[in-house]
Formats: C-alpha cells, sequence, structure tokens
C-alpha cells in the first residue's frame, strides 16, 4: 500500500514539473513575439504627426517680380570661305578669321571674350546632266565655316562689334542676344524667393482674419524654378562683306528691360487665436 502511494506521489511531482516547465516556455516564447512586434515610440510619435487628422494647415502662393536689365552682350558672328581643295578653303577662312580676332581685340574686346562656337567643313556638289540625260552629282569644292561668340559685359557695343568684324573679313552675322550674368541672376533670384515669402505669408493672413485663426509654423515651401529671360536678336545672315560694311554701319541695337517673376507655395500650420 504504501509503495502505491509513493508511486502516485512521484508520478504527481512529475506532471507537475512537466506542466510548469511548459507553461514557462510557452510565456517565453509569447513574451518573445511581443518583443519582435514591439513599435517603438517614435515611430507612434511620427505617424501621428503625420497623420494627424486634428492638423490645421492653410497653402498659399506667392509671387514677386521684378525688372532688370541684362548686363551680358552674345553676338555670334564668323567668316564663311569657299575654294575648290579643302586645304584652300581652310587657309582662306583661317586668314580672314584671324583678322577678324585682331580688330575685335584691337577694339578693346578680350581674347578671354572670345571663343569658337561651331567649325565645319562641307563639301560642295553640283548636279550636272550627262548624255543619257541623268544628272550626276560632281564634286566642286569645300565650304569651311568657322563662327565665333563674343561674349562681353560691354552691353552697348554690339552695333560696333559688329561694324569692326564685318570691316575685317567676317561674312556671316547669326545672332545678338542679351542675359544676366550668373552673379546678377543669383542676387535677383534669392531677392525674388524672399519677397515671394513675404507675399505668401501676408495673403496668409489676410485670410485667417475672418477665420479668427492665425499662423504658428510653416510645414513647406515649395519655390518654383523661374527661367531668367534671354533677350534674342537673330540676325542669320551671310553676305559679301563690301555689301553689308555700309548698311550695318553703326547698327542700333538696344537691350531693354525684362520683367522676371518667381513664385512659391507656402504651406502654413494654424491654430485658433
Amino acid at each position: 500500500m504504501d509503495t502505491r502511494i509513493n508511486i502516485a506521489v512521484i508520478i504527481g511531482v512529475v506532471f507537475v514539473l512537466a506542466f510548469a516547465v511548459t507553461l514557462t516556455q510557452y510565456e517565453n516564447q509569447a513574451k518573445s513575439q511581443d518583443e519582435e512586434f514591439e513599435i517603438s515610440e517614435e515611430l507612434i510619435t511620427h505617424w501621428i504627426e503625420k497623420y494627424d487628422p486634428s492638423e490645421n494647415t492653410i497653402s498659399v502662393t506667392g509671387s514677386a517680380t521684378v525688372s532688370s536689365e541684362p548686363d551680358t552682350l552674345i553676338v555670334v558672328l564668323g567668316v564663311e570661305s569657299e575654294a575648290k581643295t579643302a586645304n584652300e578653303s581652310l587657309s582662306k577662312n583661317s586668314n580672314s578669321l584671324n583678322s577678324v580676332i585682331s580688330s575685335l581685340t584691337n577694339s578693346g574686346i578680350s581674347k578671354d571674350d572670345i571663343q569658337t562656337s561651331n567649325f565645319r567643313i562641307n563639301p560642295l556638289y553640283d548636279s550636272i546632266k550627262d548624255s543619257n540625260g541623268n544628272y550626276q552629282q560632281i564634286l566642286i569644292g569645300y565650304r569651311v565655316s568657322n563662327i565665333l561668340s563674343i561674349q562681353t559685359d560691354k552691353i552697348d557695343s554690339a552695333g560696333n562689334i559688329i561694324d569692326v568684324a564685318v570691316s575685317s573679313g567676317a561674312n556671316r552675322v547669326d545672332n545678338v542676344s542679351f542675359q544676366l550674368s550668373d552673379d546678377k541672376s543669383q542676387k535677383i533670384s534669392d531677392s525674388l524667393i524672399a519677397n515671394a515669402i513675404t507675399d505668401a505669408t501676408q495673403k496668409a493672413k489676410k485670410a485667417l482674419v475672418p477665420l479668427k485663426q492665425q499662423i504658428v509654423g510653416v510645414k513647406s515651401v515649395i519655390i518654383h524654378d523661374n527661367v531668367m529671360p534671354y533677350f534674342d536678336s537673330p540676325m542669320r545672315s551671310s553676305f559679301d562683306g563690301m555689301v553689308m560694311e555700309s548698311s550695318m554701319k553703326s547698327a542700333p541695337i538696344m537691350s531693354g528691360d525684362e520683367e522676371i517673376r518667381n513664385n512659391v507655395r507656402v504651406t502654413f500650420y494654424i491654430a485658433s487665436e
């Protein structure tokens, strides 16, 4: 009888210990899973700030405008030459272009302001009818084009540059344009952005008055890139130097002012007064 009781007690103790171990393992596993899926307070705060339906904002577009006169002149001109051989055409072109560059520098244009913008050598063909009545392309020579870009801060010198170039051998004037230098462009852009933000702020304040709301912060600012004006005066012409020299003499070419605009989109946080 005692032996049976002792065996029963032992079996009971073993069962209790096994149950306790199993329960402990289950609790540890559940705790581990909770830790794996635990959401940080920082993430919860971020979600609340981003998706909080109680957040009140107002978005306003501000603009600013200024008139500015360009401070950079760009004249595109050059020499076009033709001859029976490529070497002969190139030699003629080089001699004329060197004369043009020399005359420009003697007139006060810096060599640093003169750059080659385009250079080409093209074959020239003529269509000749043969004895069978078919047209054949016959090589008759070569054309060399060497185009210069003169960029200077002497904004009123366009007419003089063309006069000097034509008088010394240039027979092409492709373009005269005016633009803002990088420094002036940056200063204008900075000023316009500041003024546009001020304009947006004033508009928002006026709109909030009847609503009894006030600005309490800025959520975002979107700056729309402004395009600086390019004052273009296309003058694509090829001509005989002697003919154009008299007609282009002291040609008046004026730049004029141009209006520049910048826009911003500002979103403000608002609250009751």
